[in-house]
């Protein structure tokens, strides 16, 4: 793409950007994003002393000389100190006080990146008796459990940030995310991104009440946790993932309320996969918010996310309330970063995925999610907006990029790429970034030509031994 073609989407995204702002506004969605509202890197003085300054906050742990756990996923943690340094003009320095001094529980966290160098990090926030701490980390809502996430495999350091904030502008219960740079031990580690972690009160559902089995729940398919379920998708072997219990926590979780979840979530399950599927009363939409299972496939088909549905997986519900899928979680394999399988921004995943396998047989469905998409299109999914959030977002970061790579660098050398084939690993960061920006051209421009053919997965060849 030539540099006048790219220069005339840039202009048309400012005001792409400000009618998507302008609609989703009025849907009263609203999101802070941290590269359009806070300072930049022009805001940061010289300093006299050559001591560490930055426009982004900093984020220190003390270890106190600990090894940090978390490799065997046996749920030890260490007690460690977190300091905050942000002053909110954009100008931060080691040697600021902080605006934020407390204790934590510390671990690694993750799944397959608990083997890449640079870790990520979760954090429980406490008080002097050990108790939970609820505060506001970087002006993001008050909890006590907090995630650093270190993008390692992701080296144009975009993927979560922007995808999650993409996600946010549309879906009211998407984790806030900002990004930091962060010490540990007095060691500079990089650029990382604090996220808020999925919690009852993050995802929107109310407290479980005391001495009853009904209750509000969040849930996640992944690798297995402390309280597991076997609800139909499970035993029917739909999945090869488990769901475990997030809310109520495991300490509080009593097995009438895991009942009660798991069949809770089998009742969903049994109506979509019967022959009744479509019927408005006997069906999947008695169960769920279709609404988010429609925006939950556009995001993630279009980004290639396909762990989604397998992994990191969360679904809530409110007592009272539909089944809703979300939050949106982990982009880190988004945009073919998928270390074992190139993706090439064509063809659809979510047809043959959990739930969506039986969702897009309704024609009512399927007719949702090309309405949306082709809505999207036209506001934060269009390549105009996109290319400009990525260069808006890379602009603000400025220096931290170099910052990060004088310690992560290294990774761009053909030795260290984890992506296979080894071709797919970009070779700077300004290939990383233009990578993401090529995928985002081709995969909108080939769902542009072929979204409507997810029409054929109802057509009544496709559902005819459903038809009754």
């Amino acid at each position: 793409m030539g540099r006048k073609t790219i220069g005339l989407l840039a202009v048309a995204g400012a005001v792409v950007l400000a009618l998507g702002a302008g609609l989703l506004s009025h849907a009263g969605l609203t999101r802070y994003q941290q590269h359009l509202e806070a300072p930049g890197p022009s805001a940061v003085r010289e300093s006299a002393d050559g001591g560490f300054r930055t426009h982004l906050p900093i984020v220190s742990i003390d270890t106190f000389g600990q090894a940090i756990p978390g490799e065997a996923r046996d749920g030890s943690v260490i007690p460690a100190a977190l300091t905050v340094r942000d002053g909110g003009a954009g100008d931060n320095a080691l040697t600021d006080e902080p605006v934020l001094s407390c204790d934590t529980l510390l671990r690694y966290r993750g799944n397959s990146s608990l083997h890449f160098d640079k870790k990520s990090f979760r954090l429980k926030l406490v008080d002097g008796d050990g108790a939970p701490l609820r505060v506001r980390m970087l002006g993001m809502p008050g909890e006590d459990e907090w995630i650093l996430n270190g993008p390692f495999l992701d080296k144009s350091l975009l993927r979560n940030y922007m995808l999650m904030n993409l996600c946010g502008q549309a879906l009211g219960n998407t984790p806030e995310v900002r990004y930091c740079e962060l010490f540990v031990d007095g060691e500079y580690r990089g650029l990382y991104l604090m996220m808020e972690s999925v919690s009852r009160s993050q995802a929107g559902v109310g407290k479980a009440v005391e001495g009853r089995a009904e209750t509000s729940y969040v849930v996640r398919l992944d690798r297995g946790g402390a309280v597991e379920l076997d609800q139909f998708s499970s035993y029917a072997m739909l999945t090869g993932s488990t769901f475990n219990v997030v809310y109520p926590s495991s300490k509080s979780c009593t097995p009438e309320q895991a009942e009660y979840i798991q069949r809770d979530l089998s009742r969903f399950e049994k109506a979509l996969y019967s022959l009744d599927y479509d019927d408005p009363k006997l069906g999947y939409r008695a169960y769920i918010d279709v609404d988010s299972f429609v925006d939950y496939m556009v995001f993630n088909e279009f980004f290639q996310n396909y762990d989604a549905t397998r992994y990191s997986t969360y679904l809530s519900r409110e007592v009272g309330g539909k089944l809703s899928i979300g939050p949106v979680w982990d982009f880190n394999n988004a945009l073919d970063n998928y270390m074992e399988e190139p993706f090439d921004a064509t063809g659809f995943g979510f047809p043959d995925s959990l739930w969506y396998h039986m969702l897009l047989k309704d024609e009512r469905f399927t007719a949702q999610v090309v309405r949306r998409y082709r809505q999207l299109r036209k506001t934060i999914l269009s390549d105009a907006y996109l290319l400009s959030y990525v260069d808006d977002t890379v602009a603000w970061l400025g220096d931290a990029v170099d910052r990060n790579f004088s310690v992560w660098g290294y990774t761009f050398q053909d030795e260290y790429g984890l992506l296979e084939p080894v071709g797919r690993n970009p070779g700077s960061y300004g290939e990383a970034v233009d990578q993401v920006k090529d995928f985002f051209l081709r995969r909108g421009a080939w769902l542009d030509e072929n979204i409507e053919l997810l029409y054929q997965y109802c057509h009544p060849s496709a559902t005819k031994q459903y038809q009754h």
